[in-house]
């Protein structure tokens, strides 16, 4: 069955439609209510796509999808291969089937005569034309030139695909693993949709993915390279050095101007701490020369000498860290995956390392510089070379990735490996395919498969009918004898039959005169009996109940006095008893699912009334126009659900726009001129039941002073919402017609509450 319709677009007043959560979904029976020109007729025309199997000629470019209860999809571009069995009964349905002539004749449904002339040529004919499709012992048919493309192709399934198996796993794999045809067959269903994106195309890549899946395990892991970068803090500790300008005080020249006796003489004072004797010179040691050297060393010139040392002692440090920095020294240490990737970083390393030295030197240099002959000067430094840093990082985080390749691939070496050998095996097998131009020759046997299946499709309608018209299974007087009881229960008069014509065709009477000039309303029903003649014919042949049907207005044009003919003839034909052997007395649904859509609401209400539409598996639904020329499948409102007479349903519409302030925001302004006009009818014909005039005449005779209704005067002429949307500058004269109908119904007060009463407001 139908769950839901997805989303409608560019289908009539279908713009846009999405099925929304709060939508239940399609029941067993189904009815839908909606004014005229809301989308009813156009809903029904997706359901006829369905029963074709091709769009409807006017929504050439709609786009719809279906959901079924097994969840899945019809699509719009899918109704050729749709397997749904669909009916439906809608104005073209009448036009389609039944051919108004000026003598009324109707062709027999689906039942025939006897055998006669005709019938044996046509059968002769077809007999004819499936030869020159299938052909025969000596011609050739239609069909052999596309069957020997089919049998070209064959070849890659019964022995291209076997050799080329055969060789990448012999030749590519050296026998490592097993390859033959149901493999290749995986594989190729994998790439065959973009071949291209499977192509290895760099060699280096291509190289190093055969390497991996041809790999064996016997490598150790390999731990990283360790070394963090000083560099930066180095240079900043060095350009603040240079900056120092240190106060001349207590200043000795010739340790001041001589770094290595600066360094002496500093490390000989503790060596002196409490002798008298200097050993050097073995002279007495000058206690206010001591005194002297200790102001000496404690200056601020002398700090900055120690911060000299000691990143002096920090550059050389850095550099014995990279000097001594640990890493792989050969490329055979890792895969051969890996092994071309390493050397290229190997070969790179001594240049890196040079420079960042050099750079460590050239700090030095500068610091010589200062404490040599600047101590007390200010020293400017270049810029700091950020590339030198970045340079050995890089190569250390490269580095470092191909270890953490290596150690993953020792660590999961069989699905590494294994993911290789797929790239592999894909990079392979889209190469053959596009080597002997599989793609070219596959859309060569599908299109020859689809003028084949065509063929036999096109031999099999032949066959088909063939077998119809020698059979002569069905009866064109039983269909007489039905379609004239049909016509005789919806129009509740027998006036009207019909009789069998010498070339097979139904010709309409009244009494013993050929009918003429038939109104719609009647033209309705003998359609409708015709289509439940033709329903008659599947229930007869146990196919009924296997059919989703779509009745869409079949009270078209007919007059209140057989909507409760037209309501209990789809009672009686749709849920019969004595269907069930189990349990006569049951009554059974005849058909798979059901679809009525309606715009009389007192046709609505004996539906929604009744016990079997009711029982179970039955869900309501509402069409609704947002604008003129868009509109959307919606739950019923409680409204419609709650209240059995169109005329409260309508006066709620209005009276809670009225409320609101009739605003154009309103959700239901669309409806409200359509509501206001049918309300208009029904109030004026409940107050004046004997009148044949029109509503605007009415409206005269309840107001004498009819200047007080001008603009809802307008409103009463026109017939349709479609017609009343044409005229905006009436849309925004709304507010002024909905004061001027309270206006009217003042003027019976008793009525007024009793409305209000009806729709719970007091």
């Amino acid at each position: 069955m139908i769950k839901k319709i997805q989303h409608i677009k560019k289908c009539g007043v279908y713009k846009n439609f999405t099925w929304g959560s709060q939508i239940p979904y399609f029941k067993e029976k189904n009815i839908i209510y909606g004014w005229n020109y809301t989308g009813k007729t156009t809903l029904s025309r997706i359901f006829s796509s369905l029963k074709n199997k091709q769009l409807h000629p006017q929504f050439l470019e709609a786009e719809f999808k279906i959901q079924l209860n097994d969840s899945s999809e019809i699509k719009h571009t899918d109704l050729a291969t749709n397997t749904l069995c669909v009916e439906v009964f809608n104005s073209e349905y009448i036009v389609e089937n039944l051919k108004w002539g000026k003598d009324e004749n109707v062709n027999g449904i689906s039942f025939d005569v006897g055998e006669n002339v005709t019938i044996r040529e046509e059968i002769e004919a077809n007999l004819e034309r499936i030869e020159i499709v299938n052909g025969s012992s000596t011609v050739c048919g239609k069909k052999e030139p596309f069957q020997t493309v089919i049998n070209d192709f064959k070849q890659f399934d019964n022995s291209k695909f076997t050799v080329e198996s055969r060789r990448i796993k012999n030749d590519i794999f050296n026998s490592l693993i097993e390859f033959d045809k149901s493999h290749f067959g995986k594989i190729k269903a994998l790439v065959v949709n973009n071949l291209s994106t499977h192509i290895i195309t760099d060699e280096p890549e291509l190289l190093k993915v055969k390497k991996t899946s041809l790999a064996t395990n016997d490598r150790q892991s390999i731990s990283k390279v360790e070394f963090v970068s000083n560099l930066e803090e180095l240079y900043y500790n060095v350009l603040k050095i240079l900056k120092l300008e240190p106060t001349k005080t207590d200043v000795i020249t010739v340790l001041d101007t001589n770094s290595d006796l600066y360094y002496w003489a500093k490390a000989g004072i503790p060596l002196h701490e409490g002798k008298t004797k200097c050993s050097f010179c073995n002279n007495d040691i000058n206690l206010n020369r001591i005194l002297e050297l200790n102001n000496f060393f404690s200056n601020t010139a002398a700090k900055v000498r120690d911060e000299i040392s000691q990143c002096r002692k920090l550059l050389f440090t850095e550099k014995e860290r990279l000097e001594s920095l640990k890493f792989p020294q050969s490329k055979n240490d890792f895969f051969d995956n890996n092994q071309d990737e390493f050397q290229k970083l190997l070969t790179s390393f001594e240049g890196i390392q040079k420079q960042y030295l050099e750079y460590l030197d050239f700090l030095l240099k500068e610091l010589d510089r200062k404490e040599k002959d600047n101590i007390f000067n200010s020293l400017e430094l270049d810029d700091l070379d950020q590339k030198v840093n970045e340079i050995l990082n890089e190569w250390i985080d490269s580095t470092n990735l191909i270890i953490e390749s290596h150690n993953g691939f020792i660590e999961n070496f069989a699905s590494a490996q294994e993911i290789e050998r797929t790239r592999l095996k894909k990079h392979l097998v889209a190469q053959f395919l596009i080597q002997e131009n599989y793609q070219i020759q596959e859309q060569k046997k599908n299109y020859s498969e689809r003028c084949i299946n065509r063929y036999s499709h096109f031999v099999q309608s032949l066959i088909n009918k063939n077998k119809l018209l020698e059979a002569q299974l069905k009866s064109v007087i039983a269909g007489q004898r039905e379609l004239n009881d049909f016509i005789k229960k919806i129009l509740n008069r027998d006036d009207i039959t019909i009789e069998v014509t010498s070339d097979d065709k139904f010709i309409f009477k009244r009494g013993d005169k050929v009918a003429e000039n038939f109104s719609e309303g009647e033209k309705t029903a003998i359609s409708f009996g015709y289509f439940l003649v033709s329903l008659e014919s599947l229930h007869r042949d146990k196919k009924l109940k296997d059919i989703i049907i779509f009745i869409d207005d079949p009270i078209s044009s007919l007059d209140s006095n057989h909507i409760a003919q037209i309501y209990s003839l789809i009672n009686s034909f749709f849920f019969r008893q004595n269907e069930d052997p189990q349990d006569p007395n049951k009554f059974v649904n005849c058909f798979k699912q059901l679809f009525i859509s309606t715009y009389n609401f007192d046709f609505f209400t004996f539906l929604k009334d009744s016990n079997r539409i009711n029982k179970k598996d039955k869900e309501y639904y509402f069409v609704k126009k947002l604008s003129k020329d868009e509109s959307e499948i919606q739950t019923l409102p409680k409204s419609l659900k709650n209240y059995k007479s169109e005329y409260i349903y309508l006066f709620q519409i209005i009276f809670h726009f009225f409320e609101n302030g009739c605003q154009e925001s309103d959700d239901k302004l669309i409806l409200i001129p359509n509501a206001l006009r049918r309300f208009l009818e029904i109030y004026t014909l409940l107050k004046l039941p004997g009148s044949s005039d029109e509503v605007d005449a009415r409206l005269k005779i309840l107001m004498p002073e009819f200047h007080q209704l001008k603009t809802l005067h307008h409103f009463s002429h026109f017939t349709t919402i479609e017609k009343v949307t044409r005229h905006d500058e009436l849309l925004m004269n709304l507010p002024e017609a909905i004061k001027e109908l309270f206006v009217l119904l003042e003027q019976d007060p008793v009525h007024l509450n009793s409305l209000k009463t009806a729709i719970l407001i007091v």
